[in-house]
């Protein structure tokens, strides 16, 4: 999966396009931030991901309260998570913050992410937990049609 950085606001079309080029899928940030957002700098909603899938032929499901045991099931189906947490800005202003969850490593208690902004990441397994839980425990799974099954047995 290819990391693609975000412009303004643009963290959640970022994340989309990584999660499409994941599955093969090759678009433009740019022309997927069109599609997802009201205005070039306005935030992206969790709905316009569910919108935007069927137009590019995938399917997207929306859950609250995620957990990591979830993630971890997911990473291993072949499943990114697009997840909402809360990013903290230098001046300690707290925004939400689309990222792609790509993996986890039990013995070091890591998950790793690729972050829009950011770019690779890894973070402790209590640090996602809480930044995630800031959101609710918002994802997003954007995935072709035909592992609609593994994500209904996986995620639920």
């Amino acid at each position: 999966m290819p990391l693609v950085r975000q412009t303004y606001n643009a963290c959640g079309p970022a994340s989309i396009t990584q999660v499409l080029a994941y599955f093969g899928l090759k678009m433009n940030m740019a022309d997927v931030s069109r599609r997802t957002r009201p205005t070039e700098t306005s935030y992206m909603s969790a709905e316009a991901i569910v919108r935007f899938a069927p137009e590019v032929g995938m399917e997207a499901r929306l859950f609250a309260n995620g957990s990591l045991p979830v993630v971890k099931s997911a990473i291993k189906s072949g499943l990114p998570i697009i997840a909402l947490q809360s990013h903290i800005t230098d001046a300690g202003k707290v925004i939400p913050h689309w990222r792609v969850v790509v993996g986890y490593n039990d013995p070091t208690g890591q998950v790793y992410l690729m972050d829009p902004l950011l770019g690779y990441v890894s973070m402790g397994y209590a640090d996602f937990a809480r930044v995630w839980a800031d959101q609710r425990g918002q994802f997003a799974v954007l995935y072709p049609p035909q592992l609609a099954a593994t994500v209904r047995k996986v995620v639920g």
